[in-house]
């Protein structure tokens, strides 16, 4: 089977995170019309990226770095602490260096805690919210104020305006505003396999409810996001990726809906 070409209400993208050093890659770009490469430090190498991103160009499939924090321990998943700003941060940036330098990707989708780090949910007040003497000469430069608490989001917005690349994130958090400051696009992602809170922002795995792990579940939740998302991901690091794949799949084409980009 492959990508649909099917004219449907909506194209709706299917991403997959892979280059991770899981079996099920070459598997599930049977289904993704976009791929999330691994850049090499959270999990598997620089050669495995490279010949990750070999296979998807075979494949045609869209290519996307995914740039995480360096905590092979927890494949990059635990946020941020104090003290790891400096190499955690110059990671980020050497591994969009190397990655540029074998192929230009698409776009660009945090990894892991770099993801959860970034897609916070800002308050009413958030451009506002750190008063300054004399006040800040506009809404922005206050706004501005209040997003530099937070060092992934100064990252993520200075690589994003460097590269000149879209962003892959979630549109009910700092994500949208991220792109907008990086003077970019925002691919409005949703999840097919990730439970989700009240606010719009994911589950923390661990959780109860983090992952989902029935068809019905699944189906119901990507028939519920299909509407308001650009693309919808899948991870491709667990047991039953692929089924989940092609149900996901197979889900968004019997709905009328077109998975392309």
């Amino acid at each position: 089977m492959t990508v649909s070409q099917i004219v449907g209400r909506k194209t709706i993208d299917l991403n997959v995170d892979i280059g991770e050093g899981f079996p099920f890659d070459r598997d599930l770009l049977r289904f993704a019309s976009s791929a999330n490469v691994c850049c090499g430090a959270h999990s598997g190498s620089l050669e495995l990226t490279r010949e990750t991103i070999d296979l998807c160009l075979t494949q045609r499939v869209r290519v996307g770095a995914h740039p995480g924090y360096p905590d092979r321990e927890s494949m990059g998943r635990l946020a941020m602490k104090s003290g790891q700003e400096r190499i955690y941060l110059k990671s980020i940036f050497d591994q969009m260096i190397q990655f540029k330098q074998y192929c230009e990707p698409a776009y660009m989708k945090p990894h892991g805690a770099f993801y959860g780090d970034t897609a916070i949910v800002l308050p009413a007040n958030w451009r506002t919210a750190i008063r300054q003497v004399p006040p800040p000469a506009s809404a922005y430069e206050a706004g501005g104020l209040y997003l530099a608490q937070f060092p992934g989001i100064q990252s993520l917005t200075l690589l994003l305006r460097i590269n000149k690349l879209p962003l892959m994130g979630l549109n009910a958090t700092a994500h949208k505003e991220i792109a907008s400051r990086a003077g970019t696009n925002l691919i409005k992602e949703g999840f097919g396999d990730r439970g989700y809170l009240s606010n719009g922002t994911l589950i923390p795995r661990g959780s109860i409810g983090a992952m989902l792990a029935t068809d019905d579940a699944i189906k119901e939740q990507v028939l519920r996001l299909a509407p308001e998302v650009d693309s919808i991901c899948l991870h491709g690091d667990t047991p039953h990726c692929l089924q989940y794949a092609e149900l996901v799949f197979k889900t968004l084409v019997d709905s009328g809906y077109g998975v392309g980009i």
